[in-house]
């Protein structure tokens, strides 16, 4: 079933042209007082047990801008990959039968945590734990644990060997994370399922 999230989408910054006839909105229009989360610093800047924003898969059509938000924005998922990005009217007119999902926060790409796992009772509680702050990737150095990489693959999240650029692409994974302005994450999706959700 299609999901779509919707919320002020987190403006990345990429050399590639926005796609065609898909206008962006200016600087203008965005809100320019908030501050970018210390874990949402990207690429090999990132210091070590810092998470990162990443999206699994190829970029074949990120997000384009240069940083800010992008209100009135959507990401419609399709099982475990993200199907369309664009202004919720458009999706909205094109799939009208969608599952809504309106978020409170800022909605971006899930993160990656380039370090160790964090202390818990079990495996579960260790990945949850990183679910819990919007993870949705692990480096695969950190999981040498057999019983912690099973954890994490139970729960679909992706294992990479190095920290990649943030990115929500067309046809990449389903990997989202929101934000509260004070930092808290507010939700996060993997694979295109919804794995945490504070009340």
């Amino acid at each position: 079933m299609r999901t779509l999230h919707t919320a002020p989408l987190l403006r990345l910054t990429h050399d590639d042209e926005p796609p065609p006839g898909r206008p962006v909105p200016g600087d203008d229009d965005a809100p320019s007082d908030r501050a970018p989360s210390d874990r949402a610093t990207s690429g090999d800047d990132a210091p070590s047990g810092r998470s990162v924003p990443v999206s699994g898969g190829p970029p074949d059509q990120p997000v384009p801008g240069d940083g800010g938000l992008l209100p009135g924005w959507a990401v419609l998922v399709d099982g475990a990959r993200i199907e369309a990005i664009g202004p919720v009217e458009e999706l909205t007119q094109a799939y009208p039968m969608v599952r809504m999902r309106r978020w409170p926060g800022t909605l971006g790409p899930a993160l990656v945590h380039d370090g160790p796992l964090p202390p818990a009772a079990s495996p579960r509680e260790r990945v949850h734990a990183l679910l819990q702050s919007g993870v949705g990737a692990l480096l695969a150095a950190h999981l040498t644990d057999p019983a912690v990489r099973a954890a994490a693959a139970r729960n679909d999240v992706a294992v990479l060997d190095a920290v990649r650029p943030p990115a929500l692409a067309v046809g990449g994974r389903a990997d989202l994370a929101v934000f509260a302005d004070d930092g808290r994450c507010l939700a996060t999706v993997v694979a295109g399922r919804l794995v945490h959700r504070r009340a």
